[in-house]
């Protein structure tokens, strides 16, 4: 009898463990560099806590790039993208019907920073702003509609990014009378003025949130081809909820900032100090949240048609 117990015992284990392996799957999810990707290197860090039954397999996005974009979706590159919520429109508006939105996943996370000696957003009317990275962007449109609201009409430009940008930022002689720019690089401008001592500093000066109805929803989790099961798909979305609750505790401010350090660096080959992650998270300027409200199909078109002028429908969602 006893043998018998230990005989089915084993081939119940044996079931289980040969059936987590026939439905686990493996998803490939393609990431800018930008604050969509932090609680997502959270989330690979912590897999065997948060997603232990599948693989998940990262891919640097051409951030900046639709084309290239475009062109790894239609090859089925990937399984799931981040990127921003109008890229993502305008990809199903061009006949991409097979993208999907999951949801939104980056509230908040684009600013403009003026001068630390002015103090009034007027000013900034008819004067030269630098968008960073470059114009027709989410950052350059969200505010150029925020201020707008405001009767303010900067001349926007181009900025750059790195050192080209910082060289225009640093110098009183240069510098012009804001810049508009998303996160990380937000915090790296202030980090980096106080460690070099700049000589124009600068500060945050206006959250385009706070004219734009209260709520930009600024990245997103998108499906782009139907590769992966509908359970893998909401085992993700599960995780990824995981990835954010543990980014946006302050106990884990430390942990969180240098995991993010260390992603930046092996997957976009760009080192950003821990630091500047931990004064993201400590500040709030980035909120994660994948939501799947019932609200959130009414939000994310209203954003659509009032800020880019791009009317959609609810089927962008996925089912």
């Amino acid at each position: 009898m006893v043998v018998f117990n230990r005989r089915v015992r084993l081939f119940l284990f044996i079931v289980v463990v040969f059936a987590a392996r026939v439905f686990a799957e493996t998803m490939t999810i393609t990431l800018p560099p930008d604050p969509n990707a932090l609680p997502v290197f959270v989330l690979m860090e912590k897999k065997a806590q948060f997603l232990p039954e599948d693989e998940i397999a990262l891919i640097e996005a051409p951030a900046g790039d639709p084309s290239a974009m475009r062109a790894m979706i239609q090859a089925k590159k990937m399984d799931f993208a981040f990127f921003n919520i109008v890229g993502g429109a305008n990809f199903i508006a061009n006949g991409m019907k097979q993208v999907k939105l999951i949801g939104p996943w980056v509230w908040k996370g684009v600013y403009l920073l003026m001068p630390v000696e002015t103090r009034d957003l007027a000013t900034l009317n008819g004067k030269r702003v630098l968008v960073a990275p470059s114009l027709s962007t989410p950052p350059h449109i969200i505010n150029q509609k925020a201020l707008g609201l405001k009767g303010i009409k900067p001349q926007f430009l181009a900025g750059g990014s790195g050192a080209a940008l910082f060289g225009q930022l640093s110098q009183p002689s240069k510098a012009p009378s804001g810049v508009v720019a998303p996160e990380p690089v937000v915090s790296m401008i202030l980090a980096k003025q106080k460690a070099d001592g700049w000589p124009q500093q600068w500060r945050i000066a206006f959250e385009p949130t706070e004219s734009l109805g209260g709520t930009i929803p600024l990245g997103a989790l998108w499906q782009v081809h139907g590769g992966v099961s509908a359970a893998a798909r909401g085992r993700l979305v599960e995780a990824l909820d995981k990835a954010a609750a543990y980014t946006a505790d302050p106990a884990n401010r430390a942990e969180v900032a240098a995991i993010g350090s260390a992603g930046y660096a092996r997957l976009f080959k760009n080192p950003i100090p821990a630091p500047v992650f931990a004064a993201i998270l400590e500040s709030g300027r980035v909120e994660w949240r994948l939501d799947r409200s019932a609200g959130v199909k009414r939000t994310v078109l209203d954003y659509l048609k009032n800020v880019f002028g791009i009317s959609m429908d609810a089927s962008i969602f996925i089912e």
